[in-house]
């Protein structure tokens, strides 16, 4: 029998052998052919004009973006597969289970072929869980491990130092090191997120035990990046002994690492010791709040336990407190693109639909890749949801004279979306969509919250039927609306 440090270790070993696949040259080709690269760079370019960075920061934001386009241009989700029969279409298939792979399938390194049955027509449904990232550049679909494995060969195409990232507890994503902030990004293609490394344990509610990190000349156990409770996760760390593990870690990266030259082993060695100075304090838990899992259908992800305790407030309890220059003006402006995703507030930009926000409650940024739209909704399931800014200005001697409101939702079936603007004094003015509203009813006011809720709709895509700011997700000049949310306050 195959001892437990054995077993272990064949486990690490395999991975990061497995990793020297995205060196090859031919395969970097083929996914750069893949890629819409001009497209990429444009779209990097263009955020960077609207945020004002400057040129250093242009190769994160393409991480970015290949992130954005990888998740919903590229890659398909597969939760079971679909029947040839296009009579069947839509019918549930039942997973019967596993059986051996093909020669065909075997030659693109199916590690395992599950079964299914349609209950439309009867027949068996195969779906072989390709490992080689060539040919998932061409049938483009998978669970976690094809998206990652795909993605992280991505990456190394353009150039990026990229890990591929592997969690005991049954997940894998991608790290990418960044130049210019000197460290390592979390990149999860699934979710498209990028460095949010409390996702699992925060968001999704995971109890990590090991997380290990591979590429071409390094191996790391960067569990610590991604947890908030070193000491509970330590406990749970029982399979090797810690001493064990720092020993075959350091081997492994010394034997891949005995090639290389002086300059590249120094720059390594400077990067790791800066890397482990960093996972050594453990990151805030409560530092924001994060998503349940996204992917996958919502009975396997429940069945996952991988829902999230945080996936239905995405609040930031942020309120809107005037700056010197808006007294000085006595008025606040501000302005919401769910196309950018992106605040202006004054000369201010800020990124994120989540960062201004005083509470909400299921609500997430949805994008319909098929139609080119983007706007604000439900959470996948949930009959109700509200969301609300705040504004405060008890920290001045100013208060309200005039509100002007302007925001756009959009509303199918039975689905219903009220809008209503209060002050601290309990008074209330409902808010109409698609026109400007000039409120004068809350005037003298210290405290004002904007709500909106979200409730009804039909059928399974019932929390579809309630959408804010729905814009084009690359409108042109002219088209469509820019700012499908905005507010000024005058001061008196």
């Amino acid at each position: 029998m195959m001892s437990r440090q054995t077993e272990f270790l064949q486990k690490v070993q395999s991975a990061f052998d497995r990793v020297l696949i995205y060196e090859q040259a031919t395969l970097q080709q083929q996914a750069r052919s893949c890629m819409p690269l001009e497209q990429l760079q444009y779209q990097s370019m263009d955020k960077a004009k609207r945020l004002g960075l400057g040129p250093e920061h242009l190769k994160d934001l393409v991480l970015v973006e290949l992130l954005d386009w990888f998740k919903n241009s590229f890659f398909k989700w597969v939760d079971a597969p679909e029947c040839d029969n296009e009579d069947c279409r839509g019918k549930r298939r039942t997973l019967v289970g596993n059986t051996i792979a093909t020669s065909d399938e075997a030659i693109f390194e199916a590690s395992r072929v599950e079964e299914y049955r349609c209950e439309g027509c009867g027949q068996t449904v195969r779906f072989p869980r390709f490992n080689h990232p060539g040919h998932l550049l061409r049938v483009r679909k998978g669970r976690c491990g094809e998206w990652a494995n795909c993605f992280t060969l991505c990456c190394r195409a353009l150039g990026y130092d990229a890990r591929y990232v592997l969690d005991w507890t049954d997940h894998v994503w991608t790290e990418v090191f960044s130049d210019n902030q000197k460290r390592w990004l979390h990149c999860d293609p699934c979710e498209n997120v990028c460095d949010k490394p409390l996702l699992y344990e925060v968001g999704w509610g995971k109890r990590l035990t090991y997380v290990f990190a591979f590429s071409r000349d390094d191996i790391q156990d960067v569990t610590w990046r991604y947890s908030a409770k070193h000491a509970e996760v330590l406990q749970r760390r029982n399979e090797v002994s810690e001493s064990w593990l720092v020993g075959r870690i350091l081997a492994l990266r010394n034997n891949r690492q005995s090639t290389l030259n002086p300059q590249r082993k120094q720059y390594l060695l400077e990067r790791t010791a800066q890397e482990l100075a960093e996972m050594l304090i453990p990151r805030s838990g409560v530092e924001e709040e994060l998503p349940g899992r996204s992917t996958g259908s919502l009975e396997w992800r429940t069945a996952r336990g991988e829902l999230g305790t945080n996936s239905a407030r995405p609040t930031s309890n942020y309120a809107i407190v005037p700056k010197e220059e808006e007294i000085g003006q006595k008025v606040i402006r501000l302005a919401y693109s769910c196309a950018s995703d992106l605040y202006v507030r004054g000369e201010d930009k800020i990124t994120d639909w989540t960062s201004l926000l005083y509470d909400a409650k299921n609500v997430t940024r949805k994008v319909e890749h098929d139609w080119n739209m983007v706007y604000l909704a439900r959470v996948e399931g949930s009959p109700d949801a509200f969301v609300t800014w705040k504004v405060d200005l008890n920290s001045c001697v100013a208060s309200v004279d005039t509100v002007k409101v302007e925001v756009h939702s959009t509303c199918y079936g039975s689905g219903q979306v009220l809008w209503e603007l209060s002050d601290d004094d309990g008074r209330t003015v409902s808010i109409s969509s698609g026109k400007q509203n000039v409120v004068t009813e809350l005037r003298n006011s210290k405290v004002l919250v904007l709500t909106a809720t979200l409730t009804d709709g039909d059928g399974t895509l019932a929390w579809q039927h309630t959408q804010l700011f729905r814009q084009k997700r690359y409108p042109q000049s002219g088209e469509d609306l820019e700012w499908p949310f905005s507010i000024s306050v005058t001061l008196k």
